[in-house]
Parts: structure tokens; C-alpha cells; sequence
């Protein structure tokens, strides 16, 4: 039975423990309470797990510095990684400064859809920067790892309702305020959850054309977790994050099967 280390590469160490999955992320994995990572660890009977990253990082973020530094060093020093997970993308394109300054028209007030909200070449040029950023990490477990199985995933439709965590910014319903997105009620029928739906249908897309089948020359097997569809609205503690039990389900639902294969588990 291993543990996991969030960031604590010197107690990893002192630990002796030999990292089976390395996971590098933003909130998804790093949120306090609970988050994807937690619950995963039981249902792969706690394997030594080593996450990178922290809450609120953005995927151009992950891809370069001192993460990818951090995460080609375990990829280096472990070859007894076989799985790794990537969660990035979210803060890419959800609060101030992208959702509303990059993806949104500035003014949203007549569109009749989602689609009418959205910007010229957009979302499909935000996510094409972040699959950028994820081929430079599948690159690099491509030149150390080349057996090991790469796992995405497409978050869940979240909630543009204004929850957020205390002293925080609302990452959706704000920038959408801004942008003047039409409200539920709205004499157009409100279409700010098909905003959201939009965008994580678009980022879906985006790692799609990232996936690699098992057994493809000199390349990790690169396979996406679908978890989008899977929570019920009571099942978020805010726009972006899910409820403690709302993890705990996207991790046996969603992550155990093809994390336990990857793993050599039944």
C-alpha cells in the first residue's frame, strides 16, 4: 500500500516508495476536502501516487517551468510509473480575463443560442492552446514512458449559478454578467448552461484528436476518461468543483475502470 504526495518530492524520497501513478493537474486534483485524486487512490487499492501542480493552474502553465520540469524529473527517476493522469484545461477558458476578454462576444444580449455568444474562432482557438500544452506532456512520457497509459478527462457540466469558493471571483456566471448572456427567464430563453455545455462538448473534441490506441510503436496508449453527463446539479459544491461525493463518483464511475486496467488490475 502506498500513499499519495501532493508536490512533496524530498518526503516522497524519504519515503523509499516508488511512484506507480504520476498525475499532474490543476484543481480537479489538488481541491481540499476531496478530489478526484483521493477516491482514485482507494479504488486502485492505493498505489504510490505522485500529483504535480496546484489549484487554479491553467494547462500553458503545467507545460512548462518548474511543472514540467517536476514532471519529467518522475518520469526520469520512476520507471515504475505505468499510469499517468492529466486534468487541465478548466482554468483556460472559466474566469475573468478568458471566458468573458477571449471566448464571449462583449455584448450577448440578443443571441438566441450558445453558439451566437461565442466569439469568431472561438472556443476552438482557446482549446487549440491547450492541446498544444497537453502534446508537450504526452511528449514527454512518449520519450520515458512509452508503456504507460495516459488518462484525460472531460470534467462535467458544470453550474454557471455564482457559487464560488470564499474570496474568489465567479469564474462562469460573472464573466458571463459581463458579457450580458441571457438569464434562464430571459424573453430568448436563457442559454448560459449551453454556454458551459458548448465549451466542455468543444474541449471534448480537443482531446479526442489527442488519443493514441493501446499498442500504437513508441507511443503511451493515451485514452480519455468520459465524466462529462455524469453529476446531478445537487451533486456541485460550486461552478467548478464538485461535492466531496461528487468526486468520489466521477472516481469509481468514470476513472476506476480504465485506471485499474492500465494498472494490471482486474
Amino acid at each position: 500500500m502506498g500513499h499519495i504526495f501532493w508536490n512533496e518530492r524530498i518526503k516522497l524520497i524519504d519515503s523509499g516508495e516508488m511512484v506507480k501513478v504520476l498525475a499532474v493537474g490543476d484543481s480537479w486534483f489538488h481541491y481540499p476536502a476531496n478530489n478526484l485524486i483521493t477516491p482514485l487512490h482507494e479504488a486502485l487499492e492505493r498505489p504510490t501516487t505522485y500529483v504535480i501542480g496546484e489549484n487554479g493552474a491553467r494547462a500553458d502553465e503545467l507545460c512548462a517551468g518548474h511543472w514540467l520540469a517536476s514532471f519529467r524529473a518522475m518520469l526520469a527517476d520512476y520507471p515504475t510509473i505505468e499510469l499517468v493522469a492529466i486534468s487541465a484545461g478548466g482554468n483556460d477558458f472559466a474566469g475573468i480575463g478568458d471566458l468573458d476578454a477571449r471566448i464571449l462576444r462583449p455584448d450577448c444580449a440578443g443571441a438566441p443560442s450558445a453558439d451566437a455568444c461565442y466569439r469568431p474562432a472561438q472556443p476552438v482557438g482557446v482549446f487549440a492552446d491547450v492541446a498544444a500544452a497537453y502534446r508537450i506532456l504526452i511528449a514527454a512520457v512518449a520519450a520515458a514512458r512509452p508503456h504507460a497509459t495516459i488518462l484525460l478527462h472531460n470534467y462535467d457540466y458544470a453550474i454557471p449559478d455564482g457559487k464560488t469558493v470564499l474570496g474568489l471571483k465567479s469564474w462562469l456566471k460573472l464573466p458571463m454578467d459581463n458579457c450580458r448572456v441571457p438569464l434562464p427567464g430571459a424573453p430568448l430563453g436563457g442559454v448560459r448552461r449551453d454556454v458551459v455545455r458548448g465549451l466542455i462538448d468543444q474541449f471534448t473534441l480537443c482531446l479526442v484528436d489527442l488519443l493514441t490506441p493501446a499498442g500504437t510503436t513508441g507511443r503511451p496508449h493515451v485514452d480519455l476518461v468520459w465524466s462529462a453527463g455524469t453529476l446531478a446539479d445537487d451533486a456541485w459544491a460550486n461552478e467548478l468543483h464538485p461535492r466531496p461525493g461528487g468526486f468520489t463518483r466521477l472516481a469509481h464511475q468514470c476513472w476506476a475502470g480504465p485506471a485499474r486496467a492500465a494498472l494490471g488490475l482486474p
